[in-house]
């Protein structure tokens, strides 16, 4: 029969080994996300903290508004970088009489430095429609984003991801929050490595 303190050791052993090989919920939430996307990742080593997110080009808007709002939320869920408040970016491009959404990288890179961002975060909504597809309509969202360095203008990570939903009841929110996420997977997978 085991005595107490060789089964508290045991315990312990076993508690200790259960911990460390368990992720936190926020690297589950990434890590157990299989993902399709198109990642780039540079090998170069950038010392990027504080990022600004563009709302993105795209059909309309508010389409474009919404999915970098999507990603402010994923960003902010990964815990990698401190995000620059839309209305401090708001109040510099109002000051500079840029438009928020569509600008090049070069500019984005400019005005990134201007709103004290390390890196500016663009992108482009590709596809935001419905397919008709065996008497159904499913939602289909394309999305391209990329990191550009404010200092060299590099490109820190670029992904993107273009999906067309599985559910015939699914919405183009819906899809658009799952290819968000799916991305932001896919960049927090390349970052482990």
């Amino acid at each position: 029969m085991f005595k107490r303190p060789v089964l508290m050791a045991i315990g312990l052993s076993v508690g200790a080994l259960f911990f460390n090989g368990c992720a936190t919920p926020q690297e589950k939430y990434f890590l157990d996300t299989e993902t399709r996307a198109n990642v780039y990742v540079s090998p170069e080593q950038m010392n990027i903290k504080k990022i600004a997110i563009m709302p993105f080009k795209a059909p309309t808007e508010l389409i474009g508004a919404s999915i970098s709002d999507l990603f402010v939320t994923e960003m902010l869920k990964a815990g990698r970088y401190e995000l620059v408040e839309r209305s401090q970016m708001a109040q510099v491009l109002g000051e500079s009489e840029l438009s928020l959404a569509g600008l090049s990288a070069a500019k984005a890179a400019e005005v990134g430095a201007m709103m004290g961002a390390d890196a500016m975060m663009i992108g482009t909504v590709d596809n935001y429609s419905t397919v008709a597809y065996r008497g159904y309509e499913f939602p289909v969202v394309g999305i391209t984003a990329r990191l550009i360095d404010c200092q060299s203008g590099k490109v820190v990570w670029s992904v993107d991801l273009a999906e067309r939903s599985q559910d015939k009841r699914g919405t183009l929110p819906e899809q658009a929050r799952i290819v968000v996420h799916q991305m932001m997977a896919a960049l927090y997978q390349g970052w482990q490595d």
